[in-house]
């Protein structure tokens, strides 16, 4: 506690760094059981938040962290809101400079100028903006790269968010027709008829390209 006004938050250290640094330096050698461990682990550390009414708000390559044993757990929760009964949160930012664009569900993008500069308009992150980071993560995970991985400036990422423009999908041998719709479920406008797939579900999608994986080699 004695470290000024508020609560430090003290986390082990994590040998093998960020998700993103360690998909960079293991990209080539990491088997394809490995790579779905990893979204299994995000997918696990993703329905206990949600089921403890708390949402991460900042998830993204960076604040994955990969452990000694290639464990993926979830990590800095700057931006985290805890949820109240009455939908609100009892603790919430009220600047952006936090998210990773790349990573980032467009409904959190406050692209309008506020009518009173003084008071800006806090868009709180919610359970299904979170599940539209984690389908980018994934798509992290299975090709190595990071979303839009193609363009070098946030200016252009920015711009194809705006317009709707998904990350292109990758060659099948990366990602299976399967794994692209249910990615594809997790980018979902939220005003679309069929809305994005709930932490539990993304668990169970998890466990069932494990399992397949595994009854196939044996």
């Amino acid at each position: 506690m004695n470290f000024g006004r508020f609560p430090a938050m003290v986390c082990p250290w994590l040998e093998n760094g960020s998700l993103t640094s360690y998909l960079e330096c293991r990209h080539d050698t990491l088997k394809p059981v490995e790579r779905l461990s990893l979204i299994s682990d995000v997918a696990a550390g993703l329905q206990y938040l949600h089921s403890q009414s708390t949402v991460h708000g900042d998830l993204s390559g960076s604040n994955i962290l990969i452990d000694g044993n290639g464990r993926a757990c979830i990590s800095d929760f700057g931006l985290s809101i805890v949820l109240t009964k009455l939908g609100g949160s009892t603790y919430a930012t009220s600047s952006h400079a936090g998210w990773t664009l790349r990573w980032t569900a467009p409904e959190l993008l406050d692209l309008q100028a506020p009518e009173d500069e003084d008071n800006p308009l806090y868009i709180a992150p919610k359970p299904s903006s979170d599940v539209y980071s984690f389908g980018r993560i994934i798509l992290q995970i299975l090709t190595g790269k990071v979303p839009y991985h193609y363009y070098i400036s946030d200016g252009k990422v920015l711009s194809a968010i705006i317009q709707g423009i998904i990350p292109m999908r990758p060659n099948p041998p990366l990602v299976t027709d399967r794994q692209w719709r249910f990615i594809q479920r997790c980018w979902m406008p939220i005003d679309a008829d069929e809305s994005r797939p709930h932490a539990d579900e993304i668990v169970e999608f998890a466990r069932q390209q494990l399992d397949e994986l595994q009854n196939a080699s044996l």
